[in-house]
């Protein structure tokens, strides 16, 4: 009897593609049921779309294979809006007594609004949303505006409120809350949503255009984008938070080094291009910090904690790490002693394609005693299960890879962090190692 492509899906035949977007080339590469893999490119010569649709064109798809998956790196092609009128919300108690000493966004105007919550989501000052509704009529109509309040963390009632006087002038061109990034830091989510805010035009143009090229070619294959901790989400998701995707060319370079020597547990040393990348893989998934600092800022966004590999950090290390020279990367000599393995193919798109499904439940909770502690993790790590399956996820591959509480300096006794991380996927190394031996 002949299989239909759902059939196939569920037999475990299909094909993986992952494909880097790079400033002037496509790179994909097709992993398949039978362990073989493909490897094209394409230059970008004539816009992402035209050069999308001749690159899957020529993907060589047997009928027996079934598209499931088709994940872009877009790191290197998500690019800032800066000609739209900025204007940055502040909501807190009161405004700074130096105005001076008061950091800015560069030249954008800043409102200053009474209200603001504590760690524990109490109330500090009541939302003062007249003085607001005159203030922000002053907004230019079109402008990007970033609001952040005081303890929105714990309790983003007043961002909230000023989003929807905002949306009764029906000026503003986007709307970015600092409450939808995790960090307990004022200037941290400022600076995050300031620069996701940036990025939201072209996410969405991009989101559209790939959405119907890919899914004109390959109907049946879900769409996906790279994030910063090394997996993916899917591409719908694109839009509404690009900054978590902006970073995610090296984290998807070292993940692929890994798929190619088949490493699922433990320490990577990556030559590449711009010199050699230390990280350690874990679960089969890069090890995350909660922060990543660009262009000397901290922004609050999960990312693989990968960093420059020097003779003080390697030496000693038992066991030694691996090491993997990706395509053109040069050697240097003090770590070329003769383990190293030679990528033959783009490692950004080969870790695109082995990327795991990958989501977070972060944030404040008021928790008292062990009992409580328990019951916020349990019902974190249901919410991140619940999602990766509804991303597409079968539930039977989701694993909770990360599940813990930590206390916030500085803050309330009864205030704690949570953080669980679940990703789902077969481990990095398979299937991605079996054709590296091919």
């Amino acid at each position: 009897m002949q299989k239909n492509e759902r059939d196939l899906k569920d037999d475990g035949k299909h094909v993986r593609i992952g494909i880097g977007v790079y400033d002037d080339r496509l790179s994909a590469v097709g992993l398949h049921p039978d362990g073989s893999r493909t490897a094209l490119t394409a230059p970008l010569s004539s816009g992402i779309e035209v050069s999308l649709d001749r690159l899957l064109t020529r993907f060589p798809t047997p009928a027996e294979d079934a598209v499931d998956s088709l994940a872009f790196d877009l790191s290197a092609v998500l690019r800032r809006a800066d000609d739209a009128p900025f204007t940055v919300v502040r909501i807190a108690p009161r405004p700074p007594v130096e105005r001076t000493d008061e950091p800015h966004v560069g030249s954008a105007p800043i409102l200053h609004v009474r209200g603001g919550h504590t760690t524990l989501g109490d109330e500090l000052a009541p939302f003062d949303a007249e003085g607001f509704r005159v203030a922000s009529a002053g907004i230019p109509a079109g402008s990007r505006v970033v609001i952040t309040s005081v303890g929105s963390f714990a309790n983003p009632g007043h961002e909230l409120a000023a989003g929807e006087i905002l949306l009764e002038h029906g000026g503003p061109l986007s709307v970015t809350f600092s409450h939808t990034f995790d960090s307990n830091s004022f200037a941290t989510r400022e600076r995050t949503a300031e620069l996701n805010g940036a990025m939201v035009a072209d996410a969405e143009a991009l989101t559209t255009s790939l959405s119907l090229i890919a899914g004109r070619r390959f109907p049946g294959a879900r769409l996906s984008v790279t994030r910063n901790d090394g997996g993916r989400v899917p591409l719908s998701r694109l839009a509404s938070s690009p900054v978590h995707s902006a970073l995610s060319g090296q984290p998807m370079e070292f993940l692929g080094g890994a798929a190619f020597c088949g490493l699922t547990e433990g320490d990577l040393v990556l030559a590449t291009g711009e010199g050699p990348i230390l990280g350690s893989v874990r679960d089969g998934v890069p090890a995350v910090v909660p922060q990543l600092r660009w262009n000397g800022a901290r922004l609050a966004t999960q990312a693989a904690h990968l960093v420059p590999a020097t003779r003080i950090l390697l030496h000693g290390r038992n066991p030694a790490p691996r090491l993997v020279k990706a395509l053109g990367a040069e050697l240097d000599d003090w770590l070329d002693d003769g383990s190293a393995v030679e990528a033959d193919t783009d490692l950004r798109a080969l870790g695109a394609a082995v990327a795991p499904l990958s989501d977070w439940a972060l944030g404040v909770v008021s928790a008292g005693n062990a009992a409580e502690m328990a019951h916020e993790l349990r019902a974190a790590e249901a919410r991140v299960h619940a999602r990766l399956v509804a991303f597409g996820a079968l539930p039977s591959t989701v694993r909770i890879v990360e599940s813990r509480l930590v206390a916030t300096t500085y803050e309330h006794a009864r205030v704690v962090s949570v953080r669980v991380h679940g990703v789902a996927a077969e481990p990095t190394g398979e299937g991605a190692h079996d054709a590296a031996e091919r």
